[in-house]
């Protein structure tokens, strides 16, 4: 599985190094599994780095907490948990076994989240090359269940602003991750008003608001509008629920 696959849970990033707008080059390189899942019984990982490429390969390895706030990602060092070895050399066409430690105890009732930033260290060109020499950054994440069985809890809202543009609101209460794939927004009547392909974690106790700017006062109006319909598909699986339209 290539860079271009790495669909569940993997941040594709790249940094650019260069000023020409000649082609650029970059390492591939894919990572299985695509996420560790620790529990208190459960407290050693490992991954397996493959390098698709005939040179090899530097990368550099570093565990991150991961927590939400404001709907954004924050991501802070950490020891929490040990990433072995943090720095390695992946032959051409080889692969490399990372190996990871979980140092806490797993929490009483809520998940705990972290993430692996796996990241290719650039290579001086070789002599004559223009191009751009790009760095890929793969971010996985790694969940630790509580000791106690928990479950992710979608809650859905929607409101209207000022402007007369709908607004699609999950919170998250319950004390497992979840991940919202996709959602359809409807009327209580069945007048379609979005549909949005979103792939977004929702942590325990946080939310994610999906402003739907192709909507206004003057479409949105009459019976039927009082409520929303919102259905779609999660991690977790398929739902559908109904929520009243909230006024801004």
């Amino acid at each position: 599985m290539g860079i271009s696959r790495l669909a569940f849970g993997i941040l594709a990033t790249a940094v650019a190094f260069g000023l020409s707008p000649s082609p650029s080059h970059a390492g591939t390189f894919s990572i299985s599994p695509l996420r560790v899942e620790f529990s208190a019984s459960v407290k050693v990982g490992a991954l397996t780095i493959r390098n698709q490429e005939d040179s090899p390969v530097v990368v550099q390895a570093q565990a991150m907490l991961w927590e939400q706030g404001d709907g954004q990602d924050r991501l802070t060092p950490t020891r929490d948990v040990l990433v072995s070895p943090a720095v390695f050399t992946v032959p051409g066409n080889g692969s490399q076994l990372v190996r990871l430690a979980l140092r806490v105890p797993a929490d009483a009732r809520r998940e705990l989240s972290y993430r692996v930033i796996l990241t290719e260290v650039p290579q001086q060109p070789k002599p004559g090359y223009t191009g751009l020499n790009v760095a890929l950054r793969l971010s996985l994440p790694v969940f630790v269940a509580p000791a106690e069985a928990a479950t992710p809890q979608l809650e859905w809202s929607a409101s209207r602003d000022a402007d007369g543009a709908i607004s699609i609101t999950a919170r998250n209460t319950g004390d497992a991750h979840d991940r919202v794939l996709s959602f359809q927004a409807a009327s209580s009547t069945g007048t379609p008003v979005a549909s949005e392909e979103v792939a977004a974690y929702l942590l325990p106790g946080q939310s994610r608001t999906w402003r739907l700017d192709n909507q206004k006062n003057t479409t949105i109006s009459g019976a039927g509008w009082n409520r929303f319909r919102v259905k779609g598909t999660t991690e977790a699986g398929d739902f559908e629920v109904e929520t009243l339209l909230k006024e801004h």
